[in-house]
């Protein structure tokens, strides 16, 4: 106990480092999450094909998710402030820039390389400074952190759409440019080091790696990200094409942010009841099934049905990922495996969406993203079944380490 006062772990400072790390994800997520809501107005003003835009935004949602273990890294060294602070420079200079940008090619560089590489910045460093400020209340800390992400959609979605209505496209990543860069300088000066810095050990993971269980976990991950982000990317327009409003088809954005809150806290409440692993199986159900009202849409609630159903399971899997992975492989170089790990949200960001986009323009059909999004979702569930057999993994790598 006296440790834990003494040192600040689990203090209200420590409160503090979460509201910084919430603010982070808000910011980085919800700019990046509300794409869909200028897919339209930015290709018809460049000229440029579905498919462009959705390369677009891959560069974007990848670079976020490979950068992450060099900031990470640069986070470790000099702490999460400068790293976090530099994200807010990139943000509003990339969004700013992006308003005044007269090529695409320029576009790809402000926009894609600044907001992917402000939210890599962000929200790793952000993140992990929470866990290295708890040690009690270390997994709601987190939890309500990581919030952030669905919060920020659902606020930024719908805001885009109504300034997009009110300014245009070019104004409106103006506006965002500064608030955003305003927030994240706000994250950062709210950030710090913990007080007591634990040392962190360098442990082989070589062998988790090589294991069937992590070839399971990362490809259900890669799939389960291909259905995410294909439906980021092409649920605005899908919705634009049956007669929704601008405003109506962002606010889908926002429905699947809010829904994905309550599965990030929902689901995750109810593991304790029915077993980590089974609901983070219902999870991948809830994604799948979530595509039938899509595939089945003719109007507007079909779509907010999809949303609300496809964000809970999304949000879940998002949130129990990190515990499975704990659960199967053990906390020894947990934070390492998890970078490697998540990078299979970073390949599904190249290969879902660009896919998605060459099959609508080639066939003029926004049925095609439904199609792709869901068979990624059923290939996910199909890939994440078998994962119960590798619950107690840690003794076959305790075998593998003793060979």
């Amino acid at each position: 106990m006296h440790d834990i006062s003494n040192s600040g772990l689990d203090s209200p400072r420590a409160w503090v480092i979460v509201f910084a790390a919430f603010l982070g994800a808000f910011v980085g997520f919800g700019v990046t999450y509300c794409f869909g809501v200028f897919l339209k107005p930015m290709a018809v003003e460049f000229h440029v094909s579905h498919a462009a835009m959705s390369v677009l935004f891959s560069t974007i949602a990848g670079l976020s998710f490979f950068l992450a273990p060099f900031t990470g890294d640069l986070a470790d060294h000099y702490g999460p402030r400068p790293v976090v602070a530099a994200g807010a420079v990139l943000i509003g200079a990339g969004l700013i820039l992006t308003a005044h940008a007269d090529t695409f090619p320029l576009v790809m560089l402000t926009y894609g390389g600044g907001l992917g590489a402000a939210v890599a910045c962000t929200y790793i460093p952000s993140v992990a400074a929470v866990g290295e400020w708890f040690k009690v209340h270390r997994d709601i800390a987190l939890g309500i952190a990581i919030s952030g992400i669905g919060c920020g959609t659902l606020v930024a979605a719908p805001v885009s759409a109504v300034l997009i209505e009110h300014y245009g496209w070019r104004t409106s990543f103006e506006i965002f440019g500064w608030v955003s860069s305003a927030l994240l300088l706000l994250c950062a000066a709210l950030l710090a080091r913990p007080p007591v810095a634990s040392e962190k050990k360098k442990v082989s993971i070589a062998d988790k790696l090589r294991t069937r269980a992590f070839t399971l976990m990362y490809v259900s991950l890669l799939f389960c990200g291909i259905a995410v982000y294909v439906s980021f990317v092409f649920l605005p327009a899908y919705a634009a094409d049956i007669g929704a409003s601008r405003v109506a088809g962002a606010a889908l954005i926002g429905y699947i942010g809010a829904a994905s809150v309550i599965g990030r806290l929902g689901l995750n409440a109810l593991a304790p009841r029915f077993g980590l692993l089974t609901m983070y199986q219902f999870a991948y159900l809830l994604l799948l099934i979530s595509f039938a009202p899509w595939l089945a849409a003719q109007s507007y609630p079909w779509l907010v049905g999809f949303a609300v159903i496809m964000g809970v399971g999304y949000g879940g899997v998002a949130a129990m990922a990190p515990a499975v992975a704990s659960n199967v492989f053990g906390i020894e170089g947990l934070g390492e495996l998890l970078g490697i790990l998540f990078t299979g949200f970073g390949l599904a960001c190249v290969v879902g969406p660009p896919l998605a986009g060459v099959l609508v323009d080639r066939t003029h059909d926004y049925k095609w993203p439904v199609f792709v999004a869901g068979a990624a979702a059923a290939l996910a569930l199909a890939v994440v079944i078998p994962l119960r057999r590798y619950r107690a993994a840690r003794a076959e790598l305790m075998g593998a380490s003793a060979d």
